[in-house]
């Protein structure tokens, strides 16, 4: 706690949150075994360790304990906050021992969070609370998958679980934006891989992942608009009260667009929020890139993932 730049009530709640989460869990192995677990959560607990053994044999992420376990959770399983100035596209950052800096700060109660989030409003800043499906610590217990994920399609299932698990084989610090990039792009690759070798290249499965991540796609279209329209704003030779007048337009019009594309956001638009989402849905294809020169070998891959310059990762990338 002392090396922590949390409050020790902050600690003791996030403590507490995992622990319970940990103290709930069942191992998945054991609940296929036990005659009592209905069919239909067996076939959901048999898929989540299928993707398990391909994200750890096909792809050679790091092998661990993580998710072999669930445990019970109706929703979201934290909540994160997240924050950022008004006129600029610089993100708050927290720290954290183990994490470094990191642009969110999470919560395992929701009004603990909305606390947070009304703080940091009142000391001038757009902020956003944001439910989370799943995490991964990098402390020395297995992480439970929460069993509310294990509703999801087989894709969107499949790509959290790939996501999750690559933070436990890349991971650099300090270096949030890379990390869940280079997540972001092993789950979606790794999901098409899976599904395509478990239900066919033309099934019904993997279509229906394609068809969102073609929607997420148009999505991240539009947010990377707006987070180039916001920084020529802010970087401009204007006033604060011109910025800020400014960017009321930018977001109407942002909003606009999503509704334009069938894809209207439940929250109203700020720096935080376009910040938030970009954090998952940015341009990958420095990645996809990279993927390809080496053969689409994920081991290859990742070896050149770790070789990456850590004070810079995305220019080391980009130069290939």
């Amino acid at each position: 706690m002392l090396l922590c730049g949390c409050s020790p009530v902050y600690v003791t709640k996030a403590a507490a949150g995992h622990a319970s989460l940990l103290w709930h869990s069942r191992g998945m192995e054991s609940a296929l075994r036990d005659p009592k677990t209905p069919q239909d959560l067996k076939a959901k607990l048999q898929f989540a360790l299928d993707v398990r053994a391909f994200a750890f044999e096909r792809m050679g992420l790091r092998k661990t304990k993580d998710y072999s376990t669930y445990s019970p959770v109706r929703g979201a399983v934290t909540y994160v906050v997240s924050a950022c100035p008004k006129t600029s596209l610089t993100p708050y950052q927290w720290w954290f021992p183990f994490l470094g800096k990191v642009p969110y700060k999470g919560y395992f109660h929701k009004a603990d969070a909305l606390k947070e989030m009304k703080r940091m409003e009142d000391l001038g800043f757009d902020t956003r609370v944001g439910g989370v499906a799943a995490y991964k610590t990098p402390l020395p217990f297995r992480d439970p998958l929460p069993s509310s994920t294990l509703d999801y399609l087989p894709g969107d299932l499949a790509d959290l679980l790939i996501h999750e698990l690559f933070h436990g084989t890349v991971w650099f610090k300090d270096q949030v934006e890379f990390d869940e990039a280079a997540a972001t792009f092993a789950g979606q690759e790794g999901a098409k891989e899976f599904l395509a070798w478990r239900y066919g290249a033309d099934s019904p499965q993997l279509k229906d992942y394609l068809d969102g991540l073609s929607r997420q796609s148009r999505f991240a279209g539009v947010m990377e608009d707006l987070y180039k329209e916001l920084g020529e704003l802010y970087g401009g030779k204007v006033g604060e009260t011109e910025k800020l007048n400014g960017r009321d337009s930018v977001f109407s019009k942002g909003e606009q667009r999503l509704k334009e594309i069938g894809q209207p956001i439940s929250e109203k638009l700020n720096n935080a929020v376009v910040l938030a989402h970009r954090l998952y849905i940015r341009d990958l294809s420095p990645f996809k890139a990279l993927y390809e020169r080496n053969g689409k070998d994920w081991r290859k891959t990742i070896a050149a993932l770790k070789a990456l310059d850590r004070k810079d990762p995305f220019a080391a990338l980009s130069k290939g």
